[in-house]
């Protein structure tokens, strides 16, 4: 009689991103959970700030740099801002994760995700809490019926 040893727990890895420090909080949140529930076999990479820095992600780079007030300081910083994005999708691409989560920062996350889904178009993405409409752009969502501004 032969005994069936069960497989070794497959390790999963998930790139994160997230550009903002309410995002770096929710990341950092996201990866202690995975980490309860997956123990040592989940890993990360991506970007994020301080919070997910001390939940053990090494960022791609400081979240800091993309902290832009401003029009004219947008303008001044774009190249800087498209390099990142590419260098970001290039990096998810390069790490061939199980799933890629993109927190917040719509104007660069889903810069990236475009992108990561043309060149691999098999990763999983999720948009895990997207931002309010108010927060982000007001009028994007409509209502239709019985709504009343406040």
């Amino acid at each position: 009689m032969s005994t069936v040893r069960a497989s070794p727990a497959v390790t999963r890895k998930v790139f994160l991103i997230a550009t903002e420090e309410s995002g770096d909080r929710l990341g950092a949140n996201l990866m202690k959970v995975l980490r309860q529930r997956l123990g040592g076999a989940v890993e990360f990479e991506g970007v994020g700030g301080r919070a997910m820095a001390t939940a053990g992600l090494t960022s791609l780079f400081p979240i800091e740099e993309l902290s832009i007030i401003g029009f004219g300081a947008v303008i001044r910083q774009l190249p800087s801002i498209l390099r990142r994005i590419r260098e970001t999708a290039e990096a998810v691409v390069a790490a061939a994760p199980d799933i890629l989560v993109i927190i917040d920062s719509p104007d660069f996350t889903h810069r990236v995700a475009k992108r990561v889904r043309a060149t691999a178009p098999h990763i999983p993405i999720v948009d895990y809490v997207s931002p309010t409409v108010w927060a982000w752009r007001p009028g994007r969502a409509r209502c239709r019926s019985g709504c009343r501004a406040e």
